[in-house]
């Protein structure tokens, strides 16, 4: 009875949730603009989305890197980087690649990083070690 009871509840919490954010699956993605948006804006909530958006792009890329399926594109930052520095970088890269506007921003966060720090031939003779 206890587990119906739990089920029923969580099920119920979802429901709720759902309600709360009905946002189709298809449009839940971010947009160049939506990220400059975001990073510009004067409620810090947004900027921290920002940032958490760019933090999620490095960690995707340096989780793959790790594991040896680094992405085509990939980029490799100074150990002690600040993310606020990573997003100045972005945003620069996104003011001058207006194209980049409409369409998903993960990709311009890869490409934004990778113009300001490429992997040189020494990172990557370090991550074959």
């Amino acid at each position: 009875m206890k587990d119906v009871m739990k089920k029923a509840l969580f099920l119920a919490g979802l429901g709720l949730c759902a309600g709360f954010y009905s946002r189709p699956a298809a449009a839940a993605y971010v947009t160049g603009d939506d990220l400059v948006k975001s990073c510009r804006s004067d409620k810090p909530a947004e900027v921290f989305s920002c940032m958490n958006y760019i933090a999620g792009v490095i960690d995707y890329h340096v989780m793959m890197q790790s594991l040896g399926t680094a992405p085509t594109l990939s980029f490799c930052l100074p150990e002690n980087l600040p993310l606020e520095k990573a997003a100045v970088v972005v945003m620069l890269y996104l003011k001058k690649s207006p194209q980049n506007g409409s369409f998903i921003a993960a990709p311009a966060v890869t490409m934004a990083l990778n113009e300001a720090y490429p992997c040189g031939p020494e990172v990557s003779a370090k991550k074959k070690k």
